[in-house]
């Protein structure tokens, strides 16, 4: 395969435990940037924090301990739909003929992948050995008609979300002749509501503006052009989708369907340092780890003033910039809000520092 150059995530993280002097904020950054995250999740500006003592409400200094975080590679998720109609059938085949070196590929990456394939039993048999892995590998059984694809992905969502990962990069595969009857924005709207965490959605499906004719069955259908050509409708839709969310629009009409799956996994298997997750460490010999005494500061590539990010205290309270515990009553890790991974994954050069010690900024 061959790609452009394997994007890293410079993330540098300090994991420092902390008390200092009562202090005063400072100054407000700007607004956050639209991510293509939905209505109501942009957090607005962060307050941001100098170089000198930080907000301890009146105790006392104490001496700093630092403890360097390890970084780690995100998994990845890949959830295919597969449109299980009548005129399917050509496009099943190349699916099925191209999904296991699809996954090698990425798995050569050293990147930790599960697969799930949602449509119709009988339909695209995943050959091993992908297939046969149940670490790495799920199918789930659904009538997948021409239409309702992105209705098949939330409708049997229970049935494959403890297959995703948490920490994990998700993407969503749609290979469909037609087009979809639920909105690109009501989608996006629910799934993300679902996983409560962004996500891409990458189109195979014939692209805006094709010509399409429907003859009288039994007939061929015409339009769309290339010896798998002939698909019932446009996937306006299923682009719009892709576009919003940072995926690949491909089309379902392509002649080299191996050139195809070449250009979705040199978009998915990226390395990405995890921006997402930080794992609290061992509290060093007469420290004493106090949840309420935690903050996170993210210095942009950029330069500038650190911003604080706010405890928001579960992932419920996510609409904006922020973060969590991932158990609150026993938390082993600091997780990010969707909104704020997003923007650090943005950032090739930024910095975090999770702060032990001070007493939590919480919204």
């Amino acid at each position: 395969m061959t790609g452009p150059a394997l994007r890293c995530f410079a993330l540098s993280t300090l994991l420092a435990l902390v008390a200092c002097d009562p202090g005063g904020g400072g100054d407000r950054s700007g607004p956050g940037r639209d991510l293509g995250i939905p209505p109501g999740t942009d957090g607005g500006p962060l307050p941001t924090v100098d170089n000198g003592p930080r907000p301890d409400y009146g105790l006392s200094e104490c001496a700093a301990t630092t403890v360097e975080a390890s970084e780690a590679t995100a998994p990845v998720d890949i959830v295919w739909v597969i449109d299980n109609s009548g005129s399917m059938s050509e496009e099943a085949d190349l699916v099925q003929s191209n999904i296991n070196d699809f996954a090698a590929t990425i798995a050569g990456a050293g990147l930790d992948v599960h697969v799930v394939v949602i449509t119709a039993a009988g339909f695209v048999n995943v050959p091993p050995p992908l297939g046969t892995d149940p670490t790495q590998f799920l199918r789930v059984e659904e009538d997948v008609q021409s239409s309702n694809s992105l209705e098949k992905l939330l409708s049997t969502y229970d049935r494959y979300s403890s297959f995703l990962r948490t920490n994990a990069n998700l993407h969503f595969v749609v290979v469909t002749d037609d087009e979809s009857d639920m909105s690109a924005d009501a989608f996006h709207s629910m799934m993300f509501t679902n996983l409560g965490k962004t996500f891409r959605v990458h189109a195979i499906a014939s692209p805006p503006g094709s010509t399409h004719t429907m003859p009288p069955f039994p007939g061929t259908m015409t339009g769309c052009g290339g010896p798998h050509g002939e698909a019932a409708d446009n996937g306006d839709i299923y682009w719009e989708l892709a576009s919003s969310t940072g995926g690949l629009q491909l089309s379902i009409c392509a002649e080299d369907w191996s050139r195809l799956f070449d250009d979705l996994t040199t978009r998915i298997a990226i390395p990405q340092m995890l921006p997402c997750v930080y794992e609290i460490p061992e509290v060093p010999a007469g420290e004493t780890f106090d949840p309420n005494r935690v903050n996170v500061e993210y210095t942009p590539g950029t330069g500038g003033t650190p911003e604080l990010i706010p405890n928001v205290r579960t992932l419920e309270g996510c609409t904006g910039e922020g973060w969590y515990y991932d158990d609150p009553e026993d938390p082993t890790q600091v997780q990010l809000c969707p909104f704020t991974c997003r923007r650090l994954e943005d950032d090739t050069a930024g910095k975090v520092d999770v702060a032990f010690g001070c007493m939590t900024v919480i919204i």
